[in-house]
């Protein structure tokens, strides 16, 4: 039973293989005209995928910018915290 259960299993799972293989192939196309319609999308597709990364990345620049001026802003309030128990006049225990 246990080996039947595992070939089936086998089977199910190379055939899941090959076709997500043949899914990913790209062929092209003989027709003159649906190759340029395919260089076209492809370059669409590019280009897509390069808006997606440019704001993507703008985002994260944006984000770390925040940050560097969230923790400035800490430390310069923290400074600052700092300066004012400074100047204040100690209290003698008597």
């Amino acid at each position: 039973m246990k080996r039947i259960a595992v070939l089936s299993l086998v089977v199910v799972l190379s055939l899941g293989w090959s076709i997500a293989s043949k899914a990913q192939g790209v062929s092209i196309p003989d027709d003159p005209r649906q190759s340029q319609k395919a260089a076209i999308k492809q370059q669409k597709a590019i280009q897509k995928y390069n808006k997606a990364q440019q704001k993507a990345q703008r985002n994260a620049e944006k984000k770390q910018q925040k940050a560097i001026e969230k923790y400035n802003k800490a430390q310069q309030k923290a400074q600052e915290k700092q300066l004012k128990n400074a100047n204040l006049p100690t209290k003698h225990a008597s």
